[in-house]
């Protein structure tokens, strides 16, 4: 019933005016995760999230943080990652807490400097996708992006990386701030949308989120722009999902290895990303999948919730560790960076990564 007192609170202080904006206010508005579960197990379909969002944009008028942190967060999204931020007095960066223990320290060179422009496929092409590359991947875990990219060729796709892609906006989303949201659309769209591609892929599912069921509602009803992100919408496809609509050519090799499989909270705009990864890696001849017992409750990550809240989204995170150590399993999959920052660091024994990562592993890329 959390999610429904949040939603009678937010219509008594800012659409009835019965309450005033208090601290106690703020403070509710704020530890929501932003998770969007509520929204999608919601029978009558409240968009919590977005309520949410929206409520934080009236409260904070993209001014939730201090002038520093948001010219860090502006800087981090329109340089998709964590380079945007080195370039920063790195003692300022500490200070506002935007270097946490979860967050890997940068990759020595960039996904964007490894890759460019266009990928060929291995054989004939019998598609072409264009793939967003968020800022996780550019930065923090290229290993990613390069498996996106070898695996979707060796399977007969063309990839095409569009230049001028910044971040998806989902960070800004999160703070309320809409403005900056929009700016982020106003750059990414035309770049996607200007794409002859079959599909639009991303690895990450908040990306996935953002562009296939937000981006049009942060603009305008009147706005030119919104036609081409509503279009672009139709198109959005996360990697593994794509990969299982459209078939593997390429038969994966053996790889003896044990997994398990977190569920990201943002993959409720795609039904069928629950059990892509499950079906792609079951064609790996050994790999064995250990389910959770609750792979769909959430681990604490809720992107940079865990460093507003660390108290509250290690106790979240301390029942998915449980949950995933008692599976035994060598390796947990997930499509969230977020989720993968958060998890890796209390996971010694075993790794953290992208479903995408193992298949590229089995197909000797």
């Amino acid at each position: 019933h959390l999610a429904r007192a949040r939603m009678d609170l937010i219509r008594a202080v800012l659409v009835e005016g019965e309450l005033p904006v208090s601290r106690r206010f703020r403070e509710v508005l704020d530890r929501c995760l932003l998770c969007t579960n509520c929204s999608q197990t919601c029978p009558a379909g409240v968009p919590v999230d977005e309520i949410i969002a929206a409520a934080r944009n009236q409260v904070y008028q993209g001014r939730r943080r201090d002038p520093v942190r948001r010219r860090l967060l502006r800087r981090f999204m329109t340089q998709r990652g964590m380079k945007g931020l080195l370039g920063m007095a790195g003692s300022i960066a500490h200070k506002m807490g935007w270097t946490p223990e979860e967050l890997p320290a940068p990759a020595s060179k960039p996904f964007e400097k490894r890759f460019k422009q266009r990928i060929p496929a291995k054989g004939k092409a019998r598609a072409r996708v264009a793939y967003f590359v968020g800022c996780a991947t550019n930065t923090l875990y290229p290993d990613t992006g390069k498996a996106v990219v070898n695996v979707l060729a060796h399977n007969d796709i063309e990839v095409l990386i569009p230049e001028g892609q910044v971040c998806c906006g989902m960070p800004a989303l999160a703070e309320g701030d809409i403005t900056l949201v929009q700016e982020m659309m106003r750059k990414n769209v035309p770049v996607l949308a200007g794409c002859d591609v079959d599909a639009i892929v991303t690895d990450c599912t908040s990306c996935g989120l953002m562009f296939k069921a937000k981006a049009a509602k942060t603009l305008a009803e009147g706005d030119p722009l919104r036609p081409q992100a509503e279009a672009l919408a139709e198109k959005v496809w996360e990697v593994t999902d794509y990969l299982d609509q459209v078939g593997l050519t390429a038969e994966p090799r053996p790889l003896s290895e044990s997994y398990t499989y977190h569920i990201p909270c943002h993959r409720g705009w795609t039904p069928t990303v629950d059990d892509a990864p499950r079906k792609l890696l079951s064609k790996i001849p050994e790999a064995e999948l250990v389910e959770l017992e609750d792979p769909e409750k959430c681990c604490g990550a809720g992107g940079s919730f865990f460093m507003d809240f660390k108290e509250l989204a290690t106790d979240i995170r301390a029942r998915k560790l449980a949950d995933i150590e008692r599976t035994g399993a060598e390796t947990v999959l997930t499509q969230c960076p977020a989720c993968r920052s958060h998890l890796r660091t209390q996971l010694k024994d075993g790794r953290v990564t992208h479903p995408i990562v193992v298949l590229a592993e089995a197909y000797g890329l």
